[in-house]
């Protein structure tokens, strides 16, 4: 069971402090990327919108794949990830990961999320981020969520996820059309939920975090996986 990571990136480089922690920067997260993954069972590949070449990005071009897109903003260069993914004979046994450019990874990842698919036949939506909204807006206050377990870790059932999760091969065919025409990533899951009964699964402890203040994986020191 091999994981195919496509890696949505644009030409920034540093910390953009649009809400980000101090210590936040987008090469460190690539890094971050690149360590937990060496050596694994991992396909690599960067969905990059804009020119590789004067971005920090192309130091690195022996580790992955490089597909060049023009998008302009998220929500294109998320679409054409998309078809770029249907174009490619990725095995039906293997797993896809949409991952955006702004989240740091803990190392055994990759183990985690294999033994998950392992253990449970079924899955729907994989996000590695435990959500810290989930734990204090008060929309999700009466929120319930079932517990799946695993040998080697927790997992929650949760409403929604961002734009970075882990799929198979047949949801990727039979989602396609959602993704590709649906804006907006809470909208989409519950849309996904009314029609499809999809369900997304979000792990305990986070094995990510998207980079933003206030909103990090409970628990775990962010600031020195960055460092």
């Amino acid at each position: 069971m091999k994981i195919h990571i496509f890696y949505r990136h644009f030409n920034i480089e540093g910390n953009d402090f649009k809400g980000r922690p101090k210590w936040f920067n987008f090469e460190k997260c690539f890094l971050n990327l690149l360590s937990t993954i060496k050596d694994k069972n991992v396909d690599l590949h960067v969905v990059m919108d804009g020119d590789v070449y004067s971005n920090f990005i192309d130091k690195y071009k022996e580790h992955y794949t490089l597909h060049s897109i023009k998008a302009g903003n998220d929500q294109s260069s998320f679409f054409q990830t998309w078809d770029i993914v249907k174009n490619l004979n990725i095995p039906n046994t293997d797993l896809i990961y949409f991952l955006e450019n702004d989240y740091l990874h803990v190392d055994d990842w990759v183990e985690i999320v294999t033994n998950l698919f392992e253990t449970y036949q079924g899955l729907h939506y994989v996000s590695l981020y435990d959500h810290n909204d989930k734990y204090f807006l008060p929309m999700y206050e009466n929120l319930t969520s079932k517990i799946f377990t695993t040998s080697k870790h927790h997992w929650r059932t949760t409403p929604s996820t961002c734009g970075s999760f882990i799929i198979s091969k047949d949801i990727f065919e039979e989602d396609f059309i959602d993704h590709t025409t649906i804006v907006g990533d809470h909208n989409k899951f519950l849309q996904l939920t009314q029609t499809k009964n999809r369900f997304v699964l979000t792990p305990i402890p986070g094995l990510s975090t998207h980079c933003m203040e206030g909103l990090l994986s409970p628990t775990i020191n962010w600031q020195q996986i960055n460092s």
